[in-house]
């Protein structure tokens, strides 16, 4: 890989909010895999998981609240953060049902962060020769951005205005801007993703309005209910309806690190908002099922309880079936094979994290 993908030298130490969730968890254990010479501040509103790791040196984790400003503060305190990761925030559905809570996080908490990020690129990176060097900060958003869409659109980047249909989606596109504008103004690089929607998730279902769609591979290979909530039936069209843009873990946590690591100008010149949509692969929730039957087996179908959620479906319903690929793949993001992509995702779950064993 060539130097101009390499973490620039002058990041030594790197920060990621969100660093107990399931993403965040990935990407901490890849970051210390891939640069063992760069420490991880690890951060959550719980104290994320070590991963084994005991030397501070190399991974520090905190409990923090990002909105309460000790709590903030006292993340920085006695580092030089050269990288962000912000992962944190709430999902889709707990976003639509808690408004209040919904700003207070994907909002308000990035809004502090960011301010908080740039006070100490003045403190640590504003001398002479560090000019050029600003820290490099990493914006975890969603393609929940869009509306005006149906499961059957197929998305142009270049044409198609950004106009959310949820609150989730204005949040995450308020943000965008903040961020944009903090990289616009030379106060840190910055770069957003928009997140596809990542599978196989392993642990419990979350709030997000698309946790059906790890959770009919999950629950059942583990021998557990799982609730379909946009059929009725394996017979409803519903499932064929319903096209869905995912990525496979390994692949989304390998693009942000990837995000990271892009020259700024090369990513201006793509797109002057520094926004990316990471690359992804269609499928629906039948494909699902098939796997499901296909890597588990024909009596797995019945732990699937079919059972509509008009909530669910009102989110689902202003969701983008497919997005052009093309500005992420000349940036040099990666892609899963749109024929086999799915299908190995299923696979990864199935021997990283039930180790092989299928209930």
């Amino acid at each position: 890989m060539s130097d101009s993908f390499e973490i620039p030298s002058f990041v030594e130490t790197v920060l990621v909010t969100g660093a107990g969730g399931f993403v965040g968890q990935k990407l901490v254990i890849q970051l210390l895999k891939l640069y063992p010479n760069i420490k991880i501040i690890a951060t959550d509103i719980i104290e994320p998981p070590n991963h084994g790791v005991t030397d501070s040196s190399k991974l520090k984790t905190i409990k923090a609240d990002l909105g309460k400003p000790n709590e903030l503060a006292g993340i920085f305190e006695g580092e030089k953060i050269g990288g962000f990761f912000a992962l944190h925030g709430i999902m889709s559905g707990g976003s639509e049902i808690n408004f209040e809570l919904g700003y207070s996080v994907n909002i308000d908490s990035h809004r502090k962060l960011l301010e908080a990020a740039h006070k100490h690129s003045e403190k640590y990176f504003s001398s002479s020769n560090l000019n050029e060097f600003k820290p490099i900060y990493v914006f975890a958003s969603s393609l929940a951005v869009y509306g005006a869409v149906t499961p059957q659109s197929i998305v142009n980047p270049k044409t198609k205005p950004v106009i959310p249909e949820s609150s989730y989606g204005v949040q995450k596109h308020v943000v965008e801007m903040i961020v944009y504008d903090y990289g616009r103004k030379g106060y840190l690089d910055t770069r957003t993703v928009r997140l596809v929607t990542v599978t196989v998730r392993p642990g419990a279902p979350s709030s997000a309005a698309s946790s059906y769609i790890s959770g009919m591979i999950r629950e059942p290979l583990q021998g557990k209910e799982s609730i379909c909530p946009i059929a009725n039936s394996i017979e409803d069209n519903s499932l064929d309806y319903y096209l869905t843009w995912v990525g496979s873990t390994k692949n989304v946590v390998k693009n942000i690190i990837h995000a990271f690591k892009i020259k700024q100008n090369d990513l201006i010149k793509i797109s002057q908002e520094r926004i990316i949509n990471l690359p992804g692969i269609q499928i629906t929730p039948r494909q699902i099922l098939n796997a499901l039957v296909k890597y588990g087996g024909e009596d797995k179908l019945k732990l699937i309880k079919f059972d509509k959620d008009p909530k669910v479906i009102a989110i689902c319903d202003t969701w983008a079936g497919a997005f052009d690929n093309t500005d992420a793949l000349k940036l040099g993001f990666s892609i899963d094979d749109e024929k086999t992509g799915y299908e190995q995702a299923v696979q990864d779950f199935i021997q990283e994290e039930l180790g092989g064993k299928i209930a």
